[in-house]
């Protein structure tokens, strides 16, 4: 997990590289689509990533994407 995330950004980041919809993480973590939604934005943010294809490309070459959801 990227040092800078705190645990639940890196929870959301994971399950959003592994193809989870809103709706599928917000269901799973048991909160709300628009926590789900803040806790995207914040995380990738800090990473200093914009889009998805950024988010998957960085969890598959640093090996993140190993960390089953």
């Amino acid at each position: 997990m990227p040092e800078q995330l705190t645990p639940r950004e890196a929870e959301v980041l994971r399950l959003l590289a592994w193809g989870y919809t809103r709706k599928d993480m917000a269901e799973r973590l048991g909160i709300g689509e628009r926590t789900v939604e803040f806790h995207q934005r914040s995380g990738m943010r800090r990473l200093g990533m914009a889009t998805r294809r950024e988010l998957v490309a960085f969890a598959v070459t640093s090996g993140w994407m190993l960390i089953p959801p």
